[in-house]
């Protein structure tokens, strides 16, 4: 399994080292990928995501221990890598074996500004998915910007339509498609989105 991140958090793919042996994690930049370095490896100063951690544990509800839970992800993560989306192979110049499932949480709608580069994106990283293999994407729906701080970033405005489209001109079947609108009026000045795509599609 490969899981990107647009920054270096990835508690999200815990529920994932149950069904891989190995995990290849991979971030934007070499600053944020030396903080997951720094994580997986504990070393000091690593970020801590404790409470991240337990919340996913106790939403499994199966009585595991965090604890374990966080150790057994550690030791299946093989590789923590750089991307750039804008390449064929994004991990260039490192070659991968095409992994059985990819999971891009926001990846694609925060790095692309524009539909066509959104499609560029979408079939380059396909490369590294086996046939049959799925593609987990969570998208933001109807967003144009989000803060982080002072900082405002572009944020590429999705509709269903489009994303369907886009998934079935890269060759996927979607299995799955949610729009999950978005719980709180509140924070419309930190992003404008108004909703979540969760989506599970197989390569054909």
């Amino acid at each position: 399994m490969i899981a990107m991140s647009i920054v270096p958090f990835f508690q999200w793919a815990l529920p994932a080292c149950e069904y891989f042996t190995d995990i290849i994690l991979s971030c934007s930049t070499e600053k944020c990928n030396s903080e997951v370095e720094k994580w997986r490896t504990n070393a000091p100063g690593a970020m801590d995501w404790t409470h991240a951690a337990k919340m996913i544990c106790e939403i499994e509800g199966n009585g595991e221990s965090w604890i374990e839970k966080q150790i057994t992800f550690q030791k299946k993560i093989k590789q923590v890598l750089t991307y750039d989306l804008s390449k064929r192979n994004p991990f260039s110049p490192t070659v991968l074996p095409q992994a059985d499932c990819l999971l891009l949480p926001h990846c694609l709608d925060c790095h692309m500004m524009t539909k066509e580069g959104f499609c560029s994106a979408l079939k380059n990283i396909s490369s590294q998915l086996k046939k049959g293999g799925h593609l987990i994407l969570i998208l933001g729906f109807e967003g144009t910007f989000y803060m982080v701080g002072s900082c405002k970033f572009p944020h590429l405005a999705l509709d269903e339509g489009f994303v369907k489209k886009a998934l079935g001109d890269a060759d996927y079947d979607i299995k799955e498609l949610q729009l999950v609108p978005r719980q709180t009026e509140s924070l419309y000045d930190v992003t404008d989105y108004q909703g979540f795509f969760y989506v599970n599609a197989c390569k054909k």
